[in-house]
C-alpha cells in the first residue's frame, strides 16, 4: 500500500495567492474567478458592494465581480497570507463525514482602496479534478474595518472630568440626536448598540417593559438557552464561568441588565411608540412620536433599527368548542410555570423547543397526564450530540471568540445545506440512533427535510431557514417521551373542543383540564406593522429567512430608506452587528454610493 503524498499547506496557499494577485494586478474579474473550482463558491460581507452576498459558480463568480465593475471599483490589493490570529498558518482539514477527502484551509488579509478598508478572508482549496491545481472551493471576503474609523477596543483616557460626568455628558448627547433609534433591548438591540457605540454611531435604545432584560425575565419559568453557552453569548461579553452550560432564562434577563450599564449603553424602558414613524427624504431623518413613563417625547433619528425579536406574534388556532371549554387554554407564551396544575390532564398541542419545554414543566410538577399533540413531523437533535458534534466542532477553544465567528460564518449556507443533505446528516442521526428508534415506537413522526423529496437537511437547515420552528433540541423530554410520561397524539388534526376534552378528526378524545397552544409565532415582519403600520413601507415584503444564499432584509439594506433589521440568535446577531454598523457608519461618512 502506498504512502499518501504530503499536502504542504502553506506552500500550496502561497502559489494560490500569488495567482490571485496577479489577477488583482491585471484588474482581471475573470482570472481571479478562474482560482474557483467550477462549483466553487465566493461569499462576499460589504467588500466588493454595500451588501451581503453569496454566488455560487465560477461563471456567476465571474459574471458578479465583473458586473458594474465592482472588482476593479473595489481596488482589491495586498492579499497575504494572515497566519497571526488564533486560527494560524494554512493547514490540511477533511470536511464532515469525508475523512479521506483532503483539503486546504487559511486566512488571507487584504486591503480596499474605494472606500480605504481592511478585510479578511477565509478558503478552503481543493484539487481541481480537470487539471490537479488548487482551487478554492469557498472563499469568504469580510470586510473588518474603515481606515481612520476602526472599531475601539478600550475608551480613551480622561484626565479634567470624572467619568461618570464624561458619560453623563455622553449620553445626554445621544438622547438628544441619536443617529440610530433601537427598538428593542434583547439580544439584538444590546448587541448592536454595544457595537455601533465603539464604532463612533449614537445609537438609543427603547425598550417597552420596565428592565432591560424584562423581554427574559418575564418567559416561561423553565425556559433556557437550547444552544451551549460558549456559542451563545453578548457581543465583548461571554458568560460568567459560574453560569450553567445552557443559560436559563432568569440569568440571562440579569446579566443582560448588567450588559447595558457595563457596556454603558443610551436605553430608555418603559418607552414605546405612539404613531407610525415618518421619513423625510429632505432631512434624511425619521419623525418619530413616543413615549417614556408616561410624558411624550420627539425624536428625529436618522436611522431606525428595528430589533424586536425573530418572531412575530404567539399564532394562536380557533376551534368550534374552545369557548365552551371548562379548563384552561393559553399559548405557551403565557406559560408562567405548571406547578399550579399539579394533578390535572394536560395537552400540549405543539411538538417543537416549546412544547418540549411545556411538557417537561408539566411532568416535572407533577400533572397526572401529559399529552403532545404532534400535528406534523419534527426534526429532532439531542442537546448532546448538538454540543459535541455541532457546536464544539464548530467553535473550538483555541481560536479567539472573534475567530470562531469568522470561521462559522465563511460557509455559504447553501453550500452548507448540501453537505448536510449529502451525509452529514446521517452522521449526525448514529449518535441519536437509540433516542430516534425510541421517539419512533412512542408514536412521534420524525424529519430531517424542510420539505418533502428535497433532501435532508437536518437541525440546521430549520435553524437557518426556519429560525429553529419545525425542530427541537431534546433538553430531556425526549426520554419523558420514551418512557411514557409524554403521550403522543400524531397525525390527526383538532376538530373541537367539549367542555372537558380535545377532539380529533377520527373521532378519538382526549379528557383535558389545561390546553397550552405551543402553535408558534406569526413571521418577524408582524413586529414591524404593529409599530408602523400593515401598509407601511416595506411592510409587504419577507423578512428572514433565506434567499439566494443570505438572510432576507436582516443586516442589509432592507428596501426602505432609513431602516434596518437585526433578528437572529446570540451568535447571528454578535457577528453581523459589525456590518450593520459599517453600512451606517458608511452613510453617515458619505462613502456609500
Amino acid at each position: 500500500m502506498s504512502t499518501p503524498p504530503t499536502i504542504d499547506a502553506v506552500k500550496i496557499a502561497t502559489a494560490w495567492v500569488e495567482r490571485l494577485n496577479a489577477a488583482v494586478q491585471a484588474g482581471n474579474p475573470e482570472a481571479f474567478a478562474a482560482e474557483f473550482l467550477p462549483a466553487g463558491w465566493l461569499r462576499d460581507y460589504l467588500c466588493l458592494s454595500w451588501d451581503l452576498h453569496t454566488v455560487g459558480g465560477r461563471a456567476n463568480i465571474a459574471s458578479f465581480l465583473s458586473e458594474d465593475a465592482r472588482f476593479t471599483k473595489a481596488g482589491i490589493q495586498d492579499l497575504a497570507i494572515h497566519s497571526t490570529s488564533t486560527i494560524g498558518a494554512p493547514e490540511v482539514f477533511s470536511p464532515p463525514g469525508m475523512p479521506h477527502v483532503k483539503g486546504v484551509s487559511g486566512v488571507l488579509s487584504f486591503s480596499l482602496s474605494s472606500p480605504p478598508a481592511v478585510g479578511r478572508a477565509f478558503f478552503r482549496l481543493f484539487p481541481d479534478p480537470s487539471d490537479g491545481a488548487w482551487r478554492a472551493n469557498t472563499m469568504f471576503f469580510n470586510f473588518e474595518d474603515l481606515k481612520g474609523h476602526e472599531e475601539k477596543d478600550t475608551p480613551e483616557a480622561f484626565m479634567e472630568d470624572t467619568w461618570e460626568e464624561l458619560q453623563a455628558k455622553k449620553i445626554k448627547e445621544i438622547e438628544a440626536d441619536p443617529t440610530v433609534l433601537i427598538v428593542g433591548a434583547g439580544q439584538a438591540g444590546l448587541t448592536c448598540a454595544a457595537r455601533f457605540g465603539r464604532m463612533g454611531i449614537r445609537a438609543l435604545v427603547i425598550e417597552q417593559t420596565p428592565k432591560v432584560g424584562d423581554i427574559w425575565r418575564n418567559r416561561y419559568p423553565n425556559l433556557s438557552l437550547h444552544t451551549p453557552g460558549y456559542h451563545s453569548y453578548l457581543l465583548y461579553n461571554p458568560w460568567p464561568t459560574t453560569f450553567p452550560k445552557y443559560v436559563p432564562k432568569q440569568k440571562i434577563g440579569d446579566f443582560f441588565e448588567q450588559y447595558a450599564l457595563s457596556q454603558e449603553l443610551a436605553i430608555w424602558t418603559s418607552a414605546t411608540i405612539n404613531s407610525p414613524p415618518m421619513y423625510d427624504d429632505a432631512t434624511g431623518r425619521w419623525s418619530v412620536q413616543l413615549s417614556r413613563d408616561g410624558t411624550n417625547i420627539s425624536l428625529s433619528p436618522r436611522h431606525i433599527l428595528m430589533a424586536t425579536g425573530s418572531v412575530g406574534m404567539p399564532k394562536i388556532p380557533k376551534w368550534p368548542g374552545m369557548d365552551e371549554f371548562q379548563g384552561t387554554i393559553y399559548h405557551s407564551d403565557a406559560h408562567k410555570g405548571a406547578a399550579p396544575f399539579k394533578g390535572k390532564r394536560v395537552v400540549v398541542v405543539g411538538a417543537c423547543n416549546s412544547g418540549g419545554d411545556m411538557c417537561q414543566d408539566f411532568v416535572l410538577k407533577g400533572a397526572s397526564e401529559v399529552t403532545m399533540v404532534q400535528r406534523s413531523a419534527t426534526c429532532v437533535l439531542s442537546m448532546r450530540v448538538a454540543d459535541n458534534v455541532l457546536f464544539r466542532r464548530s467553535y473550538p477553544p483555541a481560536y479567539s471568540l472573534p475567530d470562531q465567528d469568522f470561521v462559522f460564518n465563511s460557509t455559504p449556507l447553501p453550500l452548507l445545506l448540501k453537505t448536510m443533505a449529502m451525509g452529514a446528516v446521517q452522521a449526525l442521526k448514529v449518535p441519536d440512533k437509540a433516542l430516534h428508534e425510541g421517539l419512533t415506537k412512542a408514536g412521534m413522526k420524525l424529519t430531517w427535510e424542510m420539505e418533502q423529496g428535497k433532501g435532508e437537511v437536518g437541525w440546521l437547515g430549520f435553524l437557518f431557514d426556519r429560525i429553529g420552528s419545525g425542530s427541537m433540541v431534546d433538553m430531556g423530554v425526549g426520554k419523558m417521551i420514551i418512557d411514557g410520561k409524554v403521550k403522543i397524539k400524531q397525525g390527526v388534526e383538532i376538530t373541537h373542543f367539549e367542555s372537558d376534552s380535545v377532539v380529533f378528526a377520527d373521532g378519538s378524545k382526549i379528557p383535558a383540564d389545561v390546553v397550552v397552544l405551543a402553535t408558534g409565532y406569526t413571521p418577524p415582519i408582524d413586529r414591524y406593522k404593529a409599530i408602523f403600520g400593515p401598509n407601511a413601507p416595506g411592510a409587504e415584503l419577507p423578512l428572514g429567512g433565506v434567499h439566494d444564499g443570505e438572510y432576507q432584509r436582516a443586516y442589509r439594506p432592507s428596501g426602505v430608506k432609513g431602516l434596518w433589521f437585526a433578528l437572529g440568535a446570540f451568535q447571528q446577531v454578535r457577528f453581523m452587528s459589525k456590518h450593520l454598523g459599517m453600512q451606517i457608519l458608511a452613510e453617515e461618512l458619505g462613502l456609500k454610493k
